[in-house]
């Protein structure tokens, strides 16, 4: 069974305030913050307003491509093409787990032209290849861990893989619910859940 790691909202707020005040107390003034899609979003939100930063943009690296053909490196994809030359940007994403997504995402604004790329994250895993400018934690074993802003996608993912390819709705939803008790979520509703499944599992 996979070790699991369920961050609140409570808490991956108060990170994310965390980590704004470190970015903050280091004297970085990025000019722009550049959010990976989609577990960086909220936190890359959170360390704008603070910052003070309103030049956001978001880009997305695919990691599969046809067949789940995995790329040698992420694909980076929506690029604010034209408007980082001579700037400071910050990249924000959830977490460094491979680290392959942030030194993709560095290396191609850095070829748009910016001035100085900095990275920042709420969890960083020994498994990361990079070890980002700023993070709030260090993790000292490989965990997955549980966003409050993936709740649907984390809870499927984790009976998906407890109960395997075969198993129907309604075994994933039992599934879930043992998950919720488990690890303690809060804030789930069974039919937000119910209806996310619906569109997880195709058949």
């Amino acid at each position: 069974m996979v070790e699991v790691l369920y961050i609140s909202w409570d808490k991956a707020i108060e990170m994310c305030y965390r980590l704004a005040l470190d970015i903050a107390s280091s004297g970085y003034k990025p000019d722009a913050i550049v959010a990976v899609l989609r577990g960086g979003v909220v936190p890359a939100l959170i360390v704008s307003d603070v910052l003070g930063v309103d030049t956001f943009y978001a880009v997305r690296a695919k990691h599969w491509g046809i067949a789940e053909e995995v790329y040698k490196a992420p694909l980076v994809e929506q690029l604010p093409q034209g408007r980082l030359e001579g700037k400071k940007v910050l990249v924000v994403d959830e977490v460094a787990d491979t680290g392959k997504t942030l030194n993709c995402v560095i290396e191609e604004l850095r070829k748009l032209g910016a001035l100085e790329v900095r990275s920042a994250v709420l969890h960083l895993k020994p498994s990361s290849i990079r070890i980002p400018d700023y993070y709030v934690e260090k993790l000292s074993r490989w965990t997955w861990i549980f966003y409050p802003w993936s709740l649907v996608e984390t809870l499927y993912a984790l009976a998906h893989r407890e109960l395997g390819e075969k198993a129907s709705k309604e075994e994933l939803l039992k599934k879930v619910e043992e998950l919720v008790d488990r690890l303690g979520v809060k804030g789930f509703r069974r039919e937000i859940i119910e209806m996310g499944i619906r569109f997880y599992k195709k058949s």
